[in-house]
């Protein structure tokens, strides 16, 4: 996973994962709707704003730290300041998410009421959301775990354990499923006619 560092980057890479969704391209007037009339996109917006905070010499933290708590307060979510977010993050509904110190991939996907962090107060260990990963509404991701490049996580799902990619996680506690649409690797199809001949 190659992180983007620029925060100018990461919004681009923010719309363009909007613009992806609503299958349209990236123009003024679809930037103006996102900037102006979209709740999901204001809320990524405003990690990104408080990214840009933290930079600025000697009161950085002090301004960060205002600006997380109104995001807090506007929007009655919240990607803790110790959370890592790279670009290309798409938020369609910013309900009642909570993002603890974690490390989030391009082009993630969170739902409303996810839920992401430590199992409890002596866990030291961040979960890490790879590349293309989607969070259904409603779930929790716990603990010092990983959840692949393109995984899934289905919906009110409890997930306490490593998601491989391109797989799902259904349940609570989740079990793990191919997803049907991920592509077959030729370890897989040998795993799969062993299986079948035995």
């Amino acid at each position: 996973m190659t992180r983007t560092t620029k925060i100018s980057d990461k919004i681009r890479e923010d719309l363009a994962h909007y613009a992806l969704r609503e299958h349209t391209r990236v123009s003024f007037a679809f930037a103006a709707r996102m900037f102006l009339l979209t709740p999901g996109f204001q809320f990524v917006l405003s990690w990104r704003v408080q990214e840009l905070l933290f930079r600025v010499p000697l009161i950085g933290r002090l301004l960060r730290r205002i600006a997380w708590w109104a995001s807090c307060l506007l929007f009655g979510s919240e990607i803790a300041m110790a959370a890592s977010v790279d670009g290309g993050l798409y938020v369609p509904h910013p309900y009642g998410i909570v993002v603890g110190a974690s490390d989030i991939g391009k082009r993630v996907t969170l739902l409303q009421h996810v839920t992401i962090g430590r199992k409890d107060h002596t866990d030291r260990g961040r979960p890490q959301i790879k590349d293309g990963a989607s969070l259904m509404a409603g779930c929790v991701v716990l603990g010092d775990i990983t959840i692949g490049s393109g995984a899934m996580i289905g919906a009110n799902s409890v997930v306490l354990k490593d998601v491989p990619p391109n797989s799902v996680a259904i349940g609570a506690p989740a079990k793990i499923l191919r997803r049907a649409d991920a592509p077959i690797s030729v370890n897989d199809e040998l795993q799969d006619a062993g299986s079948q001949v035995a």
